[in-house]
């Protein structure tokens, strides 16, 4: 009972293994080498980029953006078609964006708004810069999400992350920016004077102290007066309610790319020659099948031939083989069914209106049973196995409704 039941936990505890998401390391590039992260045990470290690589090996590992480098805007629907969305929205901001288009990244959020899409955009260059950062210290991150987008939020709270000289709000489900905690106060006055009817009713605030807000008359709730910035973005990390800028050209299939790319053509190739293999192949067994079909016909009408009274035929060859041993007497040792048989069927080859209608062997007497011919014919085939040395013949011959029938008893001749 203890064995089963231990082996019932074992199942179990897979099973709940297998339903529990994946780990996630939470990171932020502090230099260009260095890095600050958010270990599974929710552990928070600092170090070089290459420290944080060992300690992730076969972790998913999730770069946050800062928000300053960010711009979150959201656009009309350009389409109902998804495909179109990507060629469509670098030029729906072309107005509210200041550096030129080209120069720029357009992340899409995966689920619109309403009738609006989110997207966030930042420099290339830049992008490319932590990337390479990344790609140098032997890291891949799975997703680069914008600092703003991972604050804790629901209907009608804007949420504040206090740092020791930087801020990052939150001020929707799809809208946010980061700051200097100078400009904090002015830049959240001004969103709210913006937000109209969709002002907040809470104003949630990790670290201290809260900002103030002179156009409305909004308390600011403390959650946390000493937070841990990683801690407070892992909290509060929902993948459909995020923006990952790992899109597009700067997907992980993309950057594959170029590494690929040399080896297309002899994957082409490669791949060519298992296909005319592969027809080869095909075309052989093809063959091959109809070649056994034609000769298990053939052996099932020599069967027939040999055995005029069989009615079912499984393996014609087995079978004929059998039958053969049944005739064969046990004490035929010297081979004279064989003998005999081959004397006699020899010179029947060479008349073919005479056909062998069946066959009987029994104490060294082989009874031939003969179809067709005429006198004539039946005379020359008797005369040739007359011919046979030490064999003795008895041939009778019948006419039977137009069609002659004969019967040939082989003997050997004593020596």
């Amino acid at each position: 009972m203890k064995t089963a039941s231990a082996s019932c936990d074992a199942v179990l505890a897979i099973r709940i293994e297998a339903t529990l998401p994946a780990p996630l390391c939470f990171f932020r590039l502090r230099a260009p080498d260095q890095a600050e992260w958010l270990c599974p045990n929710r552990a928070v470290r600092r170090g070089a980029l290459a420290e944080l690589a060992e300690q992730t090996a076969g972790i998913r590992s999730l770069l946050i953006a800062p928000g300053e480098a960010i711009a979150l805007h959201q656009v009309p629907l350009p389409s109902r078609k998804r495909s179109t969305w990507a060629r469509a929205v670098p030029y729906a901001l072309e107005d509210q964006v200041v550096e030129d288009i080209e120069a720029l990244h357009f992340a899409l959020g995966g689920i619109p708004a309403g009738d609006r899409l989110p997207v966030a955009v930042v420099n290339r260059d830049v992008l490319r810069g932590w990337l390479d950062a990344c790609t140098q210290a032997g890291l891949a991150p799975a997703a680069i999400i914008p600092e703003p987008l991972l604050l804790p939020w629901q209907e009608g709270d804007w949420s504040i992350l206090l740092e020791e000289r930087r801020a990052v709000a939150r001020t929707g489900r799809w809208d946010g920016f980061a700051a200097e905690r100078d400009l904090l106060e002015l830049l959240l006055n001004q969103a709210m004077a913006e937000a109209g009817d969709a002002k907040p009713r809470r104003l949630r605030v990790w670290g201290h102290p809260p900002p103030a807000l002179t156009e409305v008359g909004l308390e600011p709730r403390i959650e946390d007066s000493a937070p841990e910035p990683l801690q407070v973005f892992a909290s509060a990390y929902q993948s459909a309610v995020t923006i990952n800028l790992l899109q597009g050209p700067y997907s992980p299939r993309a950057r594959w790319g170029p590494r690929l790319r040399p080896w297309r053509a002899a994957a082409a190739l490669a791949s060519a020659w298992l296909l005319i293999q592969g027809f080869g192949l095909a075309h052989e067994h093809w063959s091959l099948r109809r070649e056994q079909t034609a000769l298990q016909a053939a052996m099932e009408q020599v069967y027939k031939d040999a055995v005029p009274s069989a009615t079912r035929i499984v393996n014609p060859r087995v079978q004929l083989e059998t039958r053969l041993r049944e005739l064969r007497p046990a004490s035929d040792s010297d081979g004279a069914f064989l003998e005999l048989l081959y004397q006699g069927g020899q010179p029947l080859a060479s008349f073919p209106d005479v056909t062998l209608r069946g066959f009987s062997y029994r104490d060294g007497q082989l009874d031939l049973d003969l179809g067709g011919g005429n006198p004539a014919v039946l005379d020359q085939l008797r005369r040739k196995l007359d011919q046979q040395v030490g064999l003795r013949i008895e041939m009778r011959a019948t006419q039977r409704e137009g069609q002659m029938e004969s019967k040939v008893t082989l003997k050997r001749t004593p020596s």
